[in-house]
């Protein structure tokens, strides 16, 4: 049977010593401050970032260091006989495209999965994956299985729509208009993408709102719940009880990290649910 080694990017959201726990691995991502490039985790911890974020800072993120890919796979294939890579979606980044390019030197030994995920899903999938890869599943076999038998969806409240602006997912005009209204997007991801799924006029509202639109599925107990947030997890907690009454399921509380932090802001709280996979 073949050692095959779990490697997530760090829009899954997970520190070093989580993954280590886990029994998975991270290539990390870059990040540029006001001009100046760290890799994230590196030298900045999520506080500093988190304050950073509040006093107006210009923050842009990148796919993993190509370079740093391929080491990361090389070092990874002297102890496994292969590597699944599962990076951030493919309709939210160029990690996927690259990685699959990259992959073809390596005789089949590295697969890359079109996860379709972010955040913490990203997490839940690779622990699925390691477990099937356990029981002997193939390569080939883990990756079909994620990609057509999952899927997350999840809707996400910003704070404010200044950071949606700087990252270029609204124009300056409409975050200009949006807060001098005081409406809050929520936004949905789904197959992938990141798309408004409708505006309110007061945040409590909009918390429901997101509540409401994601959990309306049957079956819940087939998915994972979770909550996720940004600096605010006293409400997290909050609205996890809010959930885990509707769902009748264990929900989790997450935090977003600096690479999707980076687009969303701090003070994002998101509601999300994640498709198991039975094996």
């Amino acid at each position: 049977m073949n050692k095959i080694a779990i490697l997530v990017d760090s829009s899954a959201d997970i520190t070093n010593e989580e993954a280590k726990a886990l029994g998975i691995h991270v290539i990390r991502m870059p990040l540029t401050i006001n001009g100046e490039d760290i890799m994230e985790t590196d030298g900045i911890s999520d506080e500093e970032f988190i304050q950073k974020m509040k006093n107006g800072a210009t923050v842009k993120t990148s796919q993993p260091l190509l370079g740093n890919l391929v080491m990361k796979w090389k070092e990874l294939l002297e102890e496994y006989d292969a590597v699944l890579f599962l990076p951030i979606s493919s309709k939210l980044s160029g990690t996927y495209n690259s990685a699959v390019l990259a992959s073809q030197d390596f005789d089949g030994k590295v697969v890359v999965v079109d996860t379709e995920m972010a955040c913490c899903p990203l997490q839940f999938t690779a622990m699925d994956a390691k477990k099937m890869a356990e029981k002997g599943y193939s390569l080939e076999e883990i990756k079909n299985k994620i990609e057509n038998e999952t899927y997350m969806f999840a809707c996400i409240v910003p704070e404010t729509l200044t950071y949606l602006k700087n990252g270029g997912r609204i124009s300056p005009a409409a975050a200009a208009l949006g807060n001098l209204l005081k409406i809050i997007p929520i936004l949905k991801v789904e197959e992938g993408y990141i798309d408004v799924s409708d505006k309110v006029r007061t945040t409590k509202k909009a918390y429901l709102a997101a509540i409401e639109k994601t959990i309306d599925v049957p079956n819940k107990e087939d998915y994972y719940w979770f909550v996720v947030h940004s600096d605010c997890e006293e409400l997290a907690k909050e609205y996890k009880t809010i959930v885990e009454e509707k769902v009748n399921q264990d929900v989790q509380v997450m935090p977003i990290r600096a690479i999707i932090m980076a687009h969303t802001g701090p003070g994002t709280l998101g509601v999300g649910r994640l498709k198991k996979l039975y094996y």
